[in-house]
């Protein structure tokens, strides 16, 4: 339809007919979005691909919503067999990757998970402007809901403001935690 109010009004204005093409291309890119965001709020690939697939997937999507950088690192497979485990783990990256774009105003983010010592460890860093007070001060629910959910999952999880600016968020339990077959709430 879109094209066709186009074409219409090519005959009588090029600068509306501009315009008309304009907007078609903001409704396109809009749609494109709301498709990157849908899969967001139920990544698909976490049952299927895993947690390394999905976070892999939520860097590569992250950048092209917020024209960031962002990459994920993970040196060593790391397999999680609990999809509930998997799930809290992949909701409290979103978080603080949500956040660091947010509040922080990060231009660039790095997600990386590792295991070492029989423990798994997810860690987020940005760029951004960090806190303007203690960490452990902020009373916002993104961070309370990360604390909620690393608890679920018998976790820890430490908030640091990086000196030179930023934030890192970095999310450890025991690896056994991480390996029993269990289902989402």
């Amino acid at each position: 339809m879109s094209q066709v109010l186009e074409q219409k009004l090519a005959a009588r204005s090029k600068a509306d007919a501009a315009r008309a093409g304009e907007i078609a291309r903001f409704v396109r890119e809009a749609i494109s979005q709301t498709r990157l965001l849908a899969r967001g709020l139920a990544p698909s690939n976490l049952e299927s691909g895993g947690l390394m697939s999905a976070l892999q997937e939520l860097a590569l999507n992250t950048e092209k919503m917020f024209g960031i950088s962002c990459r994920f690192e993970c040196k060593e497979p790391v397999v999680i067999r609990d999809l509930l485990v998997a799930t809290h783990l992949y909701r409290i990256t979103q978080e603080a990757v949500s956040n660091a774009i947010k509040h922080g105003r990060a231009r660039k983010v790095i997600i990386e998970l590792a295991t070492s010592s029989q423990r798994i460890t997810l860690g987020i860093c940005d760029d951004g402007v960090g806190f303007s007070k203690a960490p452990s001060d902020h009373n916002g629910m993104g961070l309370r809901i990360m604390q909620y959910r690393v608890g679920v999952i018998a976790g820890s999880i430490t908030i640091t403001a990086n000196p030179v600016g930023g934030a890192t968020i970095i999310c450890s339990l025991q690896e056994e935690s991480a390996t029993r077959n269990g289902n989402p709430e």
